[in-house]
């Protein structure tokens, strides 16, 4: 790979990135909080590059592809043109990405789910045909020294070790606004890396609470062999689109940025020593923990992430049930299987299942908060794509040469696992007052209500084919993805679809143009 300014949140190029650095037997960050940044440093040469990118996609059904940012695939043919330019020099680093999205946005049959599913990746947000997008993708702009800096940025971020989900944070759905302060990428001291950053977002009506969003997250990695790595993130939504103080879902700016430095068990939020209800939180709490081990001699990388989305009342309770509002993501990855440097291969599971305590207590089901959305923005979660009460499998083999990829993939994913309720529109009677006559008229109305048809989920089944080839500098990829749904919309339905994905990308930075130079001076 290229020397590059920053690595960047999506996940895409993240194989590629560890093995180069599990050959080189490099110091391997975890790479848990991305994007992160790789400034010259002071007195080094300051870095340009910039990379243009065109990608060509025809869906012919439901929009299915996950962690695609703003490149929202509806049916029909989409295509993505973007110039990225960065810059990076002693103090200062500054990204910018201008792009043009557009799709046909065919009609189809929209599948109706209730509330917590409606941000599946499947549903329509966007009902313009042709669908249109164009702007700024990506701005980054911040102030660093030492490696540590402080911006502000709309780029996608992604928070945890996996490849295909994120708890917390992923780039399923567009970037939005944040400022930041923290570390630039993890940081060295001795055999210790450091990474602890802030995030701070006033979120836009792109999520209809346009609530606050406050995040802290810090990891720690040992540099002995193996490596470990130990991290966690406290997000926050607080707020619902008000500046009125006696609202009930009013909060200052300023209490709204120190949430994440609140007391972590419920019972120490009691504001009345003989009311347990005086510890209600309003907001939006969600906790995660990162646990990832690194081989370096055997190209192996093991990762769990666990996490709850809601308060434990105290140390007792979460010792009790800790599993209680739990999810979560375990995988590996492993380069250099059978003795071929070139051939790496992994598995990922994610974990959202509702609650086994449902019965007993609520559930804190994760991204089941209507007031935000539910976790999403655009129209997407920003979270696990797979959404509550769901569950994903993933597992890969494939080879990775210098000029020439090739891995092919099988997804399972299960929806409404346990709370699989569907929305049936029934014709039900009523009566009516009719004034004129001063007689009760009865009329047939339609409604919609939930009903169990069956007591499956709604279950999704992938075939994926990656490739990848560079020619003389140009990168090309070839995606081909292979979709069955069964019980679609809990209710016995069926889907299939097909969705083919073509890119070329170059990118020309400074490292060329000195080549060109000294090739000049010769």
């Amino acid at each position: 790979m290229r020397s590059q300014i920053y690595l960047e949140a999506d996940p895409f190029n993240l194989l590629k990135y560890e093995k180069i650095v599990f050959q080189k037997e490099a110091s391997i960050s975890p790479y848990i909080f991305r994007p992160l940044f790789q400034p010259s440093g002071v007195g080094k040469r300051s870095h340009w590059s910039i990379t243009a990118r065109a990608e060509y996609f025809e869906n012919d059904s439901a929009p299915n592809l996950e962690n695609t940012s703003s490149r929202w695939i509806g049916k029909g043919i989409s295509r993505y043109r973007s110039l990225k330019i960065g810059y990076s020099h002693d103090f200062f680093t500054f990204t910018i990405e201008p792009y043009h999205f557009e799709n046909e946005n065919l009609d189809y049959t929209v599948p109706v789910r209730k509330g917590i599913y409606t941000r599946m990746n499947d549903t329509r947000p966007h009902g313009n045909s042709p669908l249109l997008f164009s702007g700024i993708n990506e701005f980054q702009i911040f102030f660093h020294h030492s490696g540590i800096g402080v911006g502000a940025s709309n780029a996608n971020m992604w928070w945890g070790p996996g490849l295909h989900s994120s708890l917390q944070m992923s780039t399923n759905a567009p970037g939005f606004r944040y400022f930041s302060f923290g570390t630039m990428g993890e940081q060295k001291v001795k055999n210790i890396g450091v990474d602890l950053r802030y995030i701070f977002s006033p979120m836009d009506d792109k999520n209809i609470g346009s609530p606050y969003f406050t995040a802290l997250l810090a990891s720690l990695t040992t540099y002995s062999s193996p490596k470990f790595t130990l991290g966690f993130s406290r997000s926050y939504l607080s707020g619902h689109g008000t500046s009125i103080p006696t609202a009930w879902s009013y909060i200052s700016l300023e209490d709204a940025m120190m949430l994440p430095f609140e007391d972590l068990f419920l019972k120490d939020k009691q504001t009345d020593p003989d009311s347990p209800e005086s510890a209600v939180d309003l907001w939006d709490e969600i906790l995660v923990g990162y646990l990832v081990a690194s081989f370096p001699l055997s190209g192996l990388k093991i990762y769990v992430e666990y996490g709850r989305d809601d308060h434990a009342w105290d140390k007792d309770d979460f010792s009790r049930q800790p599993d209680h509002s739990g999810a979560s993501i375990i995988g590996l990855r492993k380069y250099g299987l059978f003795g071929n440097p070139n051939l790496v291969g992994g598995l990922e599971y994610t974990s959202l299942i509702k609650s086994k305590f449902w019965t007993k207590r609520i559930p804190g089901t994760w991204y089941s908060k209507e007031v935000y959305d539910y976790n999403s923005y655009d129209g997407r979660w920003w979270g696990a794509h797979s959404g509550p009460d769901s569950d994903d499998f993933y597992i890969y083999l494939g080879y990775i040469g210098k000029n020439f990829s090739i891995i092919p993939a099988f997804n399972y994913e299960r929806h409404g696992i346990i709370d699989n309720a569907a929305l049936i529109l029934e014709k039900r009677p009523y009566l009516v007052y009719n004034p004129d006559t001063g007689r009760w008229v009865p009329v047939i109305r339609e409604q919609w209500r939930e009903r169990h048809i069956n007591i499956w989920p709604e279950v999704k089944f992938e075939f994926r084919l990656d490739v990848r080839i560079t020619v003389k500098e140009f990168d090309f990829n070839f995606y081909y993805e292979d979709e069955a749904v069964d019980n679609l919309e809990f209710n016995w339905g069926e889907r299939k679809g097909k969705v083919w994905w073509i890119g070329v990308e170059r990118t020309i930075d400074s490292d060329d143009f000195r080549s060109f130079r000294r090739k000049i001076g010769k």
